[in-house]
């Protein structure tokens, strides 16, 4: 990319001093100059989509295939939880759910220990609040490659947590799940 950047600002330079030079520049001259500039800059954006996945600043849950998924991994009085894929985000690949917070409070989900298709993922991270009587995506990832994308059964451990401690005798709860199949 830098190439194509450093490409640019030469061909760029070139059509100026060929300006300043001559006085005058040809209209045919002036054409294949902005030709060369209009490809220069098609390839460095063909460059730039193949180098990142997804543009800067975005993401995407579709499955290698371009199927989201969303499937319910737990339900209970203060929330539904469902997994909708895996995500590449600046490099980093991310499990993302659907939470639907159906209390009063904000709560807050931590990341505890995952499996995708039986294989642990070691260290996970990631913490994400969601708003009251809100839905809202929560993302974990960790340091290891996922095995696939596109994972046939997921297994975990979430932690649900009211910092308010206005819900529950305890200030958290666990949710956990083993070997969901995902479709």
């Amino acid at each position: 990319m830098k190439r194509a950047v450093l490409a640019m600002f030469i061909a760029i330079m070139a059509l100026q001093l060929a300006a300043c030079s001559s006085g005058n520049v040809s209209r045919e001259e002036f054409d294949a100059l902005k030709q060369e500039v209009d490809a220069l800059k098609s390839a460095q954006s063909q460059q730039v989509a193949a180098d990142s996945p997804t543009p800067a600043g975005s993401s995407t849950t579709e499955s290698d295939t371009g199927t989201p998924v969303d499937v319910s991994i737990h339900t209970d009085d203060y929330v539904d939880l469902s997994f909708i894929g895996c995500e590449i985000n600046d490099d980093d690949e991310q499990l993302v759910f659907m939470v639907n917070n159906k209390t009063n409070v904000e709560l807050t989900f931590q990341a505890s220990s995952f499996a995708i298709d039986g294989l642990s993922l070691g260290y996970v991270s990631g913490s994400d609040n969601i708003a009251a009587q809100s839905k809202g995506k929560i993302r974990f990832e960790t340091d290891e490659d996922f095995p696939t994308m596109t994972p046939s059964t997921l297994s975990g451990t979430i932690r649900v947590i009211d910092f308010s401690e206005t819900l529950w005798e305890q200030q958290s709860y666990d949710v956990s799940f083993t070997n969901v199949e995902i479709s």
